[in-house]
C-alpha cells in the first residue's frame, strides 16, 4: 500500500459516497486509475464495506449504555455460546472480549431507559453463562469516529 492508496482510504473514510472524479482529483490521479485502486482495495479486503452513519437521536437510538459482562465460567464452549447468542440481539452494536475482568464489554443502543430495562431483563440477563451484568451510562459522548488514523 503506497501513499496514494492511503490518501484514497483517508478520503473514503470521511466521505464514502464521494464521486470517483472528485476522489481522483484529491489524490492526484485520473479517474480510471483511481477507480482501479479503489476496486483493488475492496478485493484485497482493505475496504470491507460501506455504510451510512445515522443520527442516533433522530432514529430513536440515543440511549447508549455500556454493559460489562462477567461469565460464570470461562471455557471455550462458554465463550462461543455467549458470543453466538449476542449476535442475535440487534441492540448490541459492539462487543469486545476483554483481558481480565470483566469478560466482555457491550455497547448497547435503545430508545430510552425503559427500553433498556426491557432488553436487560428479557435478553441480556438470559444470555448463556452470564454471572453478572453491570451497566453504565455516559453523560456525554465527547468523541465518536469510525475513521482510522491513516496518514495521507
Amino acid at each position: 500500500m503506497d501513499s496514494i492508496d492511503r490518501a484514497i482510504l483517508y478520503h473514503l473514510q470521511r466521505q464514502a459516497r464521494i464521486a470517483n472524479n472528485e476522489l481522483a482529483e484529491l489524490v492526484g490521479l485520473s479517474p480510471s486509475p483511481c477507480l482501479r485502486r479503489v476496486r483493488n482495495l475492496e478485493t484485497s479486503g482493505v475496504i470491507t464495506g460501506y455504510t451510512a452513519l445515522l443520527d442516533r437521536r433522530l432514529v430513536g437510538c440515543d440511549y447508549e449504555p455500556i454493559v460489562w459482562v462477567t461469565l460464570l465460567t470461562v471455557t471455550r464452549d462458554s465463550l462461543l455460546e455467549f458470543e453466538d447468542a449476542i449476535q442475535m440481539i440487534p441492540e448490541i452494536t459492539e462487543a469486545a472480549r476483554m483481558m481480565g475482568q470483566p469478560d466482555y464489554l457491550l455497547r448497547v443502543v435503545c430508545s430510552d431507559a425503559e427500553g433498556f430495562e426491557t432488553l436487560y431483563i428479557d435478553q441480556l440477563a438470559n444470555l448463556p453463562h452470564v454471572q453478572t451484568l453491570t451497566s453504565q451510562l455516559a453523560m456525554k459522548v465527547v468523541k465518536r469516529t469510525t475513521a482510522l488514523p491513516i496518514e495521507h
